[in-house]
């Protein structure tokens, strides 16, 4: 049966110093949320930071949901809610998607509208709860459905009355692209909506009757691809004949004739006769026991691994178009099942060939989301990247840029240059402060150098008189030894040449897990991301590829390209889906996906 389908449009209003909102897409999860407090003492980014640990454990909670049903998708919503503080107001709209049926559910306030048959309605709505209050409600999806989750400050700024105006027989990206206007103008942060179109399968077309022999015909070919599906069904035997055990047995009574022809005694024959008739009953139970013995170790096996596996491969296939990383996990775990079960399974049986026809297509699968792109590097102007032309015609340990100049470190100093690679100019001279240089990275105005020799990242705060040096770790500074590059976007992100990258904020270790990555880093040479980035990437030469992380460690996808092995640095322009690679002195371009 063909699956749903489901096309999103979003709106989120930019954020302030106490508002955040956001929207979240996943499979058939989709919700919105806001955060506001009401007070000043707040660390940096800590709304920006809360909301997403929100949305993870949100995810987290659902997609490892067996069952998704009204009531363990509120479990989920629960145990995620345990995660807003109470100082903090939030709105959040969460909505779930099984089959036809719409899970929707409320916590704090906000509002959930439907669009059916040319009309518009909501379908429930809070306006005047609290932050941890719950308001839940399901309902059957029709063909052609818009479904708009609305954070509580959304709902303000845009009236239903509004909503049904713009949202007049238009698809979900012209209805956010009419929308996002008035929630801009109003510049209400927590405002965020989020604009599902639901679309039902195409009806299956209804065959025209068979006459008998069309029957005959289409069971043969039914049986004959039997063997090539991928989906678990009742195995179909050839019928066990006891009588094939026994041809051995009566092959070797062939060569002494029959019981009349040995000379015995009509009472012999008759003692003779029975007992053959026991011994062929005997071993003909004892070859069925073993038969059926084998049997039912075999499907216990079989059971063991395939419809889970079969479970995990239909549930990554349901996510490969919208989250890779889980369905990549997916098909991880299928692949695990079915390789630590296929030996257990007797050769050429039909469960053998059932499990092996469904690991070639979790491979393929696997080999489809690896996130692998190899690309074909072109070589353009030196010119065409003004930080790769400035490091080449100026010598230096490490280069970084912001958005009015770059930086160049040398064992004496700290240079900018305009970002046209004119007028040098040092502004930080080395005065024993820094003895075997790591790094360099900027932020807000500030520069920081990482020294390998003192385990300590210097920064240098600028200020009226010019630059006052701080140390970034106040207590115990981590083992820098291996640092190899250095890249900041709030938090501190640190790679050594083992193939390791450190997160740090505000100078304390903070959680960053490589995960599922193919290839552990190799040689591992610089790596850069910034506060507008979503992503970190990392110039891995010894696999000749640029490695790209979200910003939690789990892996998104690789760019291979021979010229990485031998690339001195590189540039990521990710709002132009650029990214531009020094290799030999060379510039190289290499299109962002």
């Amino acid at each position: 049966m063909a699956e749903s389908i489901l096309t999103f449009a979003k709106i989120v209003a930019n954020p302030s110093a106490f508002s955040w909102s956001q929207v979240y897409s996943a499979g058939k999860l989709f919700a919105v949320v806001s955060l506001e407090a009401e007070t000043e003492n707040l660390e940096k980014d800590f709304l920006n930071i809360l909301g997403k640990d929100i949305l993870t454990t949100l995810e987290q909670e659902f997609f490892t949901l067996e069952t998704k049903d009204l009531e363990s998708i509120r479990t989920a919503v629960l145990t995620t809610a345990k995660k807003i503080p109470a100082e903090i107001n939030c709105s959040f709209v969460i909505a779930a998607l099984t089959n036809n049926i719409l899970y929707l559910y409320i916590l704090g306030n906000g509002r959930a509208s439907l669009k059916r048959d040319g009309k518009l309605g909501n379908l429930i709505e809070a306006s005047d709860q609290k932050s941890d209050a719950l308001k839940f409600a399901s309902g059957y999806l029709q063909d052609n459905d818009i479904i708009v989750l609305q954070t509580k400050q959304f709902s303000d700024v845009i009236s239903a009355g509004t909503l049904s105006e713009f949202m007049d027989d238009l698809p979900p990206s012209e209805i956010a692209e009419n929308l996002a206007p008035l929630i801009h103008e109003k510049e209400e942060a927590g405002a965020a909506a989020i604009i599902a179109h639901y679309k039902t399968p195409q009806a299956e077309e209804v065959a025209e009757p068979l006459t008998e022999p069309e029957i005959e015909q289409k069971s043969v070919e039914n049986e004959q691809k039997e063997e090539e599906s991928p989906f678990y069904s009742p195995t179909v035997r050839k019928p066990f004949n006891l009588l094939d055990k026994f041809k051995p047995i009566t092959s070797l009574f062939s060569k002494f004739g029959r019981p009349q022809n040995l000379g015995l005694s009509h009472a012999r024959k008759i003692i003779l006769t029975i007992v053959i008739i026991i011994l062929v009953v005997f071993v003909g139970s004892v070859f069925f026991a073993i038969h059926k013995q084998q049997g039912e170790k075999t499907q216990a096996a079989f059971q063991a691994i395939y419809p889970q596996a079969l479970k995990q491969y239909n549930d990554g296939e349901g996510l490969v178009e919208l989250n890779q990383n889980l369905a990549r996990d997916s098909f991880q775990q299928a692949q695990q099942l079915l390789n630590s079960g296929k030996d257990n399974l007797p050769k050429n049986s039909p469960e053998e060939k059932q499990v092996l026809a469904l690991l070639d297509k979790v491979n393929a699968a696997l080999s489809a989301t690896s996130g692998v792109t190899n690309v074909q590097a072109k070589v353009v102007p030196n010119s065409t990247s003004q930080y790769l032309s400035a490091e080449t015609a100026n010598n230096g340990l490490y280069f970084t840029e912001d958005a009015s100049h770059i930086y160049l470190l040398t064992q004496t100093a700290v240079y900018t240059l305009n970002l046209d690679g004119t007028n040098k100019k040092s502004i930080i001279t080395n005065n024993g402060d820094w003895k075997q240089a790591g790094g360099l990275s900027t932020y807000n105005g500030n520069v920081y150098v990482l020294d390998k020799s003192q385990n300590q990242i210097l920064k240098y705060v600028n200020a009226d008189s010019g630059f006052v040096k701080a140390n970034y770790f106040s207590s115990i500074s981590p083992d820098l030894s291996k640092a190899v590059s250095m890249a900041i976007d709030s938090s501190v992100y640190i790679l050594t040449t083992d193939g390791n990258i450190s997160k740090f904020t505000k100078g304390a270790a903070d959680t960053f897990t490589i995960a599922g990555l193919d290839t552990p880093l190799n040689n591992p040479t610089q790596i850069t991301t910034n506060l507008s980035d979503d992503n970190v990437y990392v110039l891995d030469n010894g696999n000749s590829r640029i490695v790209v992380f979200d910003k939690n460690g789990n892996y998104k996808n690789q760019y291979q390209a021979a010229i990485v092995k031998t690339a001195k640095d590189f540039e990521v322009l990710e709002k132009d889906k650029k990214i531009y690679v020094l290799s030999a002195s060379k510039t190289y371009e290499v299109d962002l996906k």
